[in-house]
């Protein structure tokens, strides 16, 4: 339910325009999987055939610039936790690393 209400939010959003693929769940397309505090979108990039990973694409918040990150999301998520530079502006916000609270 969460996911289609995000792909709904996201076909109307005004920076998705900037995007290199538009917003959805068929191959080539980003589908919204987080945003971090800072603003930034995090995206999967379905892959356009089975046998291709899938791609993680970050968006910068109220941007245009976006970076597609050539690894897969368990890569990503693993570098983002070890404090490695792979969202936009988290380095500024967050100079102690990352981290994480559990929702209700």
């Amino acid at each position: 339910m969460m996911v289609r209400r995000d792909l709904e939010l996201w076909r109307e959003e005004d920076m998705a325009e900037f995007l290199p693929a538009p917003v959805g769940s068929g191959p080539g397309e980003l589908m919204p999987v987080a945003t971090a505090t800072t603003g930034e979108a995090v995206f999967l990039r379905v892959p356009d055939d089975a046998s291709s990973p899938w791609r993680v694409v970050v968006q910068e918040f109220d941007s245009p610039a976006w970076t597609l990150y050539e690894m897969t999301f368990g890569e990503w998520l693993l570098d983002y936790l070890r404090g490695r530079d792979v969202t936009l502006c988290s380095r500024d916000l967050a100079p102690d690393g990352p981290s994480w609270e559990f929702l209700p």
